[in-house]
């Protein structure tokens, strides 16, 4: 993998985990974990998935549908960080709120 792809990821890790500051300042590094954890455990199980699919559409359909499954692939990746910072700090907002 290029390492100006990987720099570029964990930038992004970095962006998401700073800029979102969740819950009390003793709980926040709990809450930075959890995100982390999660993340890495729902990219690996969309990149299972994605590689199945990928493959399937290749060899199925050929090298354009292929390209779209990528890119599609691409935008998930991208969200899930996004995705699991929302609900976590929902959840966190619920769990303050109700304490």
């Amino acid at each position: 993998m290029d390492v100006g792809i990987q720099v570029l990821g964990l930038l992004w890790i970095v962006f998401i985990a700073v800029a979102l500051q969740w819950g009390r300042a003793t709980n926040r590094g709990a809450s930075v974990a959890t995100w982390f954890g999660l993340t890495l455990v729902t990219w690996w199980f969309e990149l299972i998935i994605a590689f199945v699919a990928l493959h399937t559409i290749l060899f199925s359909l050929g090298r354009e549908a292929a390209v779209v499954v990528s890119l599609a692939t691409l935008v998930l990746m991208v969200l899930t960080p996004v995705a699991w910072a929302y609900g976590l700090r929902r959840f966190n907002r619920y769990r303050s709120a109700h304490d």
